[in-house]
């Protein structure tokens, strides 16, 4: 994972604050993507297949809007 961790921290997705709190990604089983989760433990974004079936589109789970594709 530490490429995809790598672009969600530059593109300011996931963070690692100075107070020690922290994003984090986290595997679903059951709908078979990604989370990504705020130092709450709340989903903010999800990582899911793009329609080419190829890249990654990470969503807002507040809108379900793309806000970013990880080309593969």
């Amino acid at each position: 994972m530490g490429y995809l961790e790598e672009m969600l921290l530059r593109n300011g997705l996931i963070y690692h604050a100075p107070d020690g709190s922290r994003s984090y990604i986290e595997g679903s089983i059951l709908s078979n993507s990604l989370v990504v989760r705020n130092s709450a433990g709340f989903v903010t974004h999800r990582v899911e297949r793009a329609s080419n079936g190829v890249d990654l589109v990470v969503r807002s789970s507040s809108t379900g809007a793309v806000v970013m594709r990880i080309a593969a």
